[in-house]
């Protein structure tokens, strides 16, 4: 009995979810023809990602058998050429090659299991007694995915046992003319293949030298690039990870050390955690200071008044106003009050070595949607500081959310300023809503609170958000946090569900909420007037600051109009850059200038053929999504 390692390939959501839906009995239909499916894995069709999955699985030696559904959408070989050509390449660059075979070249017998439905073929090709089989979509052939798979496996084993005897290893051998060897040195002898192998010194090993193969010849060339590669590698890691930690630590060290200096042996412990006066000589826009307890935030935050969306000055600048990718903790110009807004809202990046607002993780890590509530219960108290006064400010939500409208129904949590109170507890409504836990702190219209913001990773330009209020006058600090526990249901926007699955909560508003018994957190005197309707501006990728801070008298900017683009990227025929535009929303897609080139290989030529355009669901005419798009080509058979 075969042991078979399926993929199902992620190529489009219909295909996926019928692959899902029948997987119980395909995997009866399987092990009634002598398959047993030890694992199934959904995967991209992305080249690159696809053989280094596929080479820990061979690396796992568990399975026998190889089966990609869902993986092939052309009626010629196109397809399996774009998603398998690296799988193939690796796998043929790692045949050992005895004394018989060092100057022949192998290949792969990749070979079509026939016509599978409306023309549409699969393709099969096995080595070292591993069988690989891939499938085209059962959408395209009119096929069940059920019947399709065992008629693909049919078609696939009727070739295998053809070429048993010509190809016992699925490798045929050419030599330097590009002709097939004679059949019977098809098969490596396996202690040739495992014969050491000379030691030839660095010159002979990575410089091309005169009598080396066409294929020997590229080895090198592609080592020696590597090399260089590693080295310029060598030079950015030490720069990100040791030389600039090691400065921004020192000028975070320094405005530390003159925050917190205090006069220890005057017994003195009234007044302020912070030395103002100090901190307003080095840069008179330090307007706050913020702290959570065994973390590394232990910041000035910094408000520039001439800031708006496309530039926000202290994105990559220090305190000092100095050029760092550390940037700074800076109030986001939509707090148009700066530190006295009504909510504070305060971005820092996530750094890699645990500084600026990589802190906030801890509350939900990396690849985490459903928070660290251990981590909250540790550390429920945030303390944010400004000239006006100490302040401690308990947190009411964690969340994690989209800042893309494509992603589903956006929630703008860099709302600033509001309308009303029936506004404000509507917005503080709909972060708790969101919550990854249900926090026992309550709130009312009259708390001001403070939003921290830092890039997460789960999806494209995702932000890990987290809220706090103020602590009343006369409020004991502590929180009760044995009452804290995970919310069961947490608002995602769309794009969660329709990775995930499961069904997307309906959204209230506060005041709804509130009539329904459906808000224990709530303090305030109800009755609250006004619109509850939020605004709903995009959030924007920061970019550059300007060069030249503006005139603080000028008169403050307004908010521009909303303009979304969308990243549209050309690639060639591996997978790597071509070109890249920034499409602006309902604009034509743009040509790219030149012509992609595909390597010729031993059998065939390759004409571009034009830009694949054919997606469904995109209008190139009138764009509203960000996409990638592939050329065509047409192979050429060889005289």
């Amino acid at each position: 009995m075969f042991k078979c390692e399926l993929f199902s390939i992620q190529k489009n959501k219909a295909d996926a979810q019928a692959y899902r839906d029948s997987a119980t009995e395909i995997t009866a239909a399987l092990e009634a023809d002598g398959i047993a499916l030890q694992h199934t894995t959904e995967c991209s069709a992305d080249a690159k990602k696809l053989e280094k999955l596929i080479t820990e699985k061979l690396s796992a030696n568990e399975s026998d058998l190889f089966l990609f559904v869902n993986a092939l959408d052309s009626s010629d070989n196109s397809a399996f050429r774009k998603v398998f050509y690296k799988t193939v390449d690796s796998i043929e660059s790692g045949i050992p090659l005895d004394d018989q075979h060092k100057e022949l070249t192998p290949k792969l017998k990749v070979s079509s299991v026939g016509d599978l439905g409306n023309g549409y073929k699969g393709y099969c090709f096995s080595y070292a007694g591993k069988r690989f089989i891939a499938l085209p979509n059962a959408s395209l052939t009119g096929t069940g995915l059920k019947e399709l798979i065992r008629g693909g496996i049919a078609g696939a084993n009727d070739v295998f046992s053809e070429y048993a005897e010509k190809y016992p290893d699925g490798v045929a051998f050419y030599d330097a003319s590009g002709n097939e060897v004679d059949a019977g040195l098809n098969h490596l002898d396996p202690a040739g293949a495992a014969a050491p192998k000379k030691k030839q010194g660095f010159i002979r090993s990575f410089i091309p030298q005169k009598g080396d193969t066409k294929k020997q010849k590229i080895r090198k060339i592609i080592v020696l690039v590597a090399i260089v590669a590693f080295i310029a590698a060598l030079i950015y890691v030490l720069e990100f990870y040791i030389f600039g930690p090691m400065r921004n630590n020192a000028v975070t060290s320094e405005i530390q050390t003159i925050a917190h200096n205090k006069d220890k042996d005057s017994g003195e412990e009234s007044g302020p955690e912070q030395d103002w006066d100090a901190l307003k000589e080095i840069n008179e826009e330090i307007v706050g200071w913020i702290t959570i307890p065994d973390t590394k935030i232990d910041y000035p935050v910094l408000y520039h008044e001439g800031d708006d969306r496309y530039n926000q000055y202290y994105i990559k600048r220090t305190y000092k106003e100095e050029s760092s990718e550390y940037g700074s903790i800076f109030i986001d110009y939509r707090s148009t009050e700066g530190e006295k807004s009504r909510n504070v809202i305060m971005h820092g990046h996530d750094m890699l070595d645990g500084s600026m607002f990589a802190g906030l993780l801890g509350y939900s890590p990396k690849g985490d949607l459903k928070g660290d509530l251990e981590f909250y219960q540790d550390h429920p108290v945030i303390t944010f500081n400004t000239p006006d006064g100490d302040a401690k400010y308990k947190i009411i939500s964690v969340f994690k959310t989209s800042t893309r409208y494509e992603h589903g129904e956006f929630f703008n949590y860099m709302q600033g300023d509001f309308n009303s109170d029936a506004e404000y507890m509507n917005f503080v409504y709909n972060t708790r809503v969101r919550s990854f836990f249900d926090i026992p702190v309550t709130c009312n219209e009259n708390d001001p609170i403070i939003t921290l913001s830092t890039c997460c990773y789960e999806f494209y330009q995702w932000r890990l958000v987290v809220v706090a209020r103020k602590v009343r006058p006369g409020e004991d600090t502590n929180v009760d946090v044995s009452l804290a526990s995970y919310n069961d249901e947490p608002l995602f926007p769309d794009v969660y569900y329709q990775r995930y699955g499961g069904t997307r909560p309906e959204p209230l508003t506060f005041k709804t909420a509130n009539a329904k018994g459906l808000v224990d957190w709530y303090d305030g005197k109800g009755n609250l007037e006004g619109s509850e309707d939020l605004t709903a501006t995009i959030a924007s990728n920061p970019t550059e600051p300007p060069t030249e801070k503006p005139d603080k008298n000028a008169p403050k900017p307004t908010e521009p109009p909303v303009i979304t683009y969308y990243p549209v990227t050309y690639r060639n025929f591996d997978g790597s850059q071509y070109a890249a535009f920034n499409v602006k929303e309902g604009d034509p897609v743009p040509t790219p200038d030149g012509t992609p080139v595909m390597p010729e290989d031993d059998f065939y030529t390759y004409v571009f053929d034009g830009w694949d355009k054919d997606v469904a669901g995109v209008d190139f005419e009138h764009l509203n999504v960000g996409i990638d798009i592939y050329p065509k080509f047409t192979p050429v058979a060889k005289e």
